[in-house]
C-alpha cells in the first residue's frame, strides 16, 4: 500500500484525494503525516506545494513522479496518458508550475478538470486563494 500525503487546505488536492480512492492507497493529510515526511527530507512547505507519495519500498516520490505513481496504483484513466512519450516530459515541466500556482485556478475550471470540488470551511475566509507558502504562514499564526 502506498501513502499519499496531501494538502487538506487546498480544494484541488482534497478533490483529487476524494476521487483517487483505492484500497492500495492510504490518504494522509500533511499535518497528520509531517513527522514521516520530515524523516524522508520533505519539509512542510514542499509537502504543501507538491504531491508526495511513499511507495511500498519506503521510497518517497515528489511532484510529477508522485502523481504518476498515484495514478498507476489507483489504475486511473490517466495512468497510461502520464507515461506517453510526449506527455511525460511535458508534464515534468508543467506540473511544478501547476502545483505552485494552483490556488489561482478558478473554481469553475477545477470542476471541469476534477469534477465535484471538495469544499473546505477555510475557503470562506479566503485562504483557498493563498499560495501554499502563504497558507502555511497563515496556519502558523493561528
Amino acid at each position: 500500500m502506498i501513502k499519499m500525503y496531501y494538502d487538506d487546505t487546498c480544494p484541488i488536492c482534497r478533490t483529487e484525494a476524494y476521487h483517487i480512492k483505492s484500497d492500495d492507497i492510504h490518504i494522509i493529510a500533511i499535518k497528520d503525516g509531517l513527522a514521516e515526511l520530515q524523516k524522508h527530507g520533505i519539509d512542510e512547505l514542499t509537502a504543501m506545494t507538491y504531491l508526495c507519495v511513499l511507495d511500498d519500498n519506503n521510497v518517497m516520490h515528489k511532484g510529477i513522479k508522485a502523481v504518476r505513481l498515484l495514478h498507476q496504483t489507483a489504475n486511473t484513466k490517466f495512468k497510461k496518458l502520464l507515461h506517453l512519450p510526449i506527455i511525460k516530459p511535458l508534464s515534468a515541466i508543467i506540473y511544478p508550475l501547476f502545483a505552485k500556482y494552483r490556488h489561482k485556478i478558478p473554481k469553475w475550471l477545477i470542476i471541469k478538470l476534477f469534477g465535484n470540488v471538495q469544499e473546505i470551511n477555510e475557503c470562506d475566509n479566503g485562504i483557498c486563494q493563498l499560495s501554499p507558502k502563504d497558507r502555511l504562514n497563515q496556519h502558523k499564526k493561528s
